[in-house]
């Protein structure tokens, strides 16, 4: 059994170990729009992106090797949090130092499970900022709404690009992506099959995750409404306890 100072350590560790997660997860998304914004597309074998996600990794399974260490029930841990651990190995370099022969698509593929391991990352990190229940809820679909737009939109644009003569910028990928996510549409209709895909998947997807934003509306307006009528709920009156006159 720990001691409040052994939880209070732990707690400390934790936090700062949600801070490396933090960093490491905005560097891959930073390797790769570079990549994307400058190139026009994503090179996961160029020694930028390769020396990044060697460091990134290795704080990925910093952060799961202490967090199992800390952990009271590890068995438990480790069955929770397995896929992490599988998104936190840097395949890549792996097969760079070992000098494997893999298919190219599969070679390419393997270039983005750090980057889903980083999104992963930055959702929790946005739950360790909140406290309570339905603010945490809210901010964590915010999270996952803002990054799959992006996402989505850097993939558009890589796809598009050359294609489709409504994508000539990056921007117009992204307006894309806004207006599908919101289910309103645009005028860039897309013309590639990858294109048409992400089209289906961002309308499916706002119209599953934009109405967290009604329900935590809703939550706090009646919190709000639950608050104010305790604050103006009368006292109950005293009772006459005296003992009654009976001369």
């Amino acid at each position: 059994m720990k001691t409040l100072r052994d939880r209070i350590i732990d707690k400390r560790i934790i936090d700062w170990l949600n801070i490396l997660v933090l960093l490491g997860s905005l560097a891959i998304i930073a390797s790769l729009s570079y990549d994307i914004l400058t190139v026009g597309r994503y090179r996961p074998d160029s020694r930028m992106t390769l020396g990044i996600q060697l460091v990134v990794c290795s704080i990925f399974i910093l952060d799961f090797a202490v967090r199992w260490a800390i952990s009271t029930r590890k068995g438990r841990f480790v069955l929770n949090n397995i896929i992490l651990l599988l998104f936190s190995i840097p395949y890549l370099n792996i097969v760079q130092y070992t000098q494997a022969d893999i298919p190219h698509e599969l070679h390419y593929l393997l270039g983005f499970v750090p980057l889903l391991r980083g999104g992963y990352g930055l959702v929790m990190i946005t739950r360790w900022f909140t406290r309570r229940s339905a603010t945490s809820l809210m901010v964590s679909y915010l999270s996952i709404l803002v990054a799959v737009t992006y996402f989505t939109s850097l993939i558009f644009f890589v796809a598009e690009r050359g294609v489709n003569t409504g994508v000539t910028t990056y921007w117009d990928s992204l307006w894309w992506a806004c207006m599908d996510m919101t289910t309103v549409g645009s005028d860039i209709v897309a013309v590639t099959p990858v294109g048409k895909i992400l089209s289906v998947f961002l309308a499916a997807a706002g119209m599953m995750m934009l109405p967290i934003f009604t329900v935590y509306i809703t939550d706090r307006v009646v919190n709000s409404r639950s608050r104010a009528a305790g604050k103006r709920a009368p006292e109950p009156a005293a009772q006459d306890t005296s003992t009654p006159d009976v001369s």
